[in-house]
């Protein structure tokens, strides 16, 4: 048991909060299960990691349950934020490789439904921004008068030109 990481999933909020080191780290927009086939409520523990699940799974695969729940990718990003799945937990592809390597077996769980806003984290000299349809990487580094260079290498963006909507992405303030 890793008390220092801790994952949350909102099912009403369609998210996915991520902690590590006992802090705040980010907020994901993930897919629940279908009303037929509901994401479980309650309390889990990672319990097996593989990284290079059937393709169905996306490119990660981290399982909470014995009945093979589990969080992983998809390569059907317009799934995001609907509800979709078997009753895992569904999540963009380069989300769920960002938070893999930080998740040890043993990582507690929690999935709930509650109604809240979202969760800004306090990063010093930096401005938070979720990525909305339409946007580029080129756009929003023009909004905060950036170059797209220093907002791809500050968020450690793989894909420039596959920006997802609700990615959360951290905009350097530059003195």
């Amino acid at each position: 048991m890793n008390p220092l990481s801790k994952i949350e999933v909102n099912r009403l909020m369609k998210t996915l909060t991520f902690y590590q080191q006992g802090q705040y780290y980010k907020t994901y927009p993930v897919a629940i299960g279908k009303p037929e086939t509901p994401t479980p409520l309650g309390q889990y523990n990672i319990y097996e990691k593989n990284p290079r699940p059937h393709p169905g799974l996306g490119t990660r695969w981290l399982a909470f349950t014995y009945q093979r729940h589990g969080i992983h990718g998809t390569f059907n990003p317009w799934t995001i934020s609907t509800a979709v799945t078997a009753g895992c937990v569904r999540m963009y592809n380069e989300d769920v490789e960002e938070i893999y390597p930080l998740t040890p077996i043993g990582t507690p769980v929690h999935i709930f439904d509650k109604e809240e806003t979202v969760k800004v984290p306090q990063h010093a000299g930096q401005e938070v921004y979720l990525v909305r349809p339409g946007d580029t990487v080129e756009s929003i580094a023009r909004r905060f008068k950036i170059t797209a260079q220093q907002l791809i290498e500050f968020n450690k963006i793989k894909f420039p030109k596959y920006l997802h909507p609700g990615k959360m992405l951290l905009i350097p303030i530059l003195e």
